[in-house]
């Protein structure tokens, strides 16, 4: 399991946000959002709503500091920031994979649909890349390359 870096808390309509310690010393608050600014209503909603109020907002706050790995100084700046985006009606920022994984997933995603079409050409440029061909896939690039040679003769 990761090791929690911020810790949040909340104190009526106050989110507040906090480094978390390894033990369970008083914190030192690093940033407060009023969820009363977002939603003057907050108070009167019941316990359900108020609820997924702070969560979708504080998944929203983090968001944007995902890739500050390790560093909670800049997830709490990061959050600030997200903070006054949202204050101006502004759902600013995409979320920010911090592994890469999505984006990797992406480039695997694309490489599989190109060789379901991929012409034997295509193929000996994924070899190229240092990619490996299944035994069809090869059977065609030799295909490829017999008839290239035979043309040159």
């Amino acid at each position: 399991m990761a090791k929690r870096i911020v810790k949040w808390s909340l104190d009526g309509s106050i989110l507040k946000l906090a480094k978390a310690l390894e033990n369970n010393e008083n914190v030192l608050i690093e940033a407060e959002f009023d969820l009363i600014k977002l939603f003057p209503e907050f108070k009167t909603l019941n316990d359900v709503q108020q609820n997924l109020i702070v969560f979708g907002t504080r998944q929203k706050l983090m968001d944007v500091g995902a890739s500050e790995i390790g560093n909670a100084n800049g997830k709490i700046t990061s959050a600030k920031k997200q903070w006054e985006q949202l204050l101006a009606g502004k759902w600013a920022g995409e979320r920010v994979n911090g592994t890469g994984a999505s984006e990797n997933k992406k480039i695997a995603t694309t490489i599989k649909d190109v060789r379901k079409i991929a012409t034997p050409e295509q193929l000996m440029a994924l070899v190229t890349l240092g990619f490996s061909l299944s035994a069809d896939e090869q059977k065609l690039v030799d295909e490829f390359k017999s008839t290239n040679d035979k043309k040159k003769e």
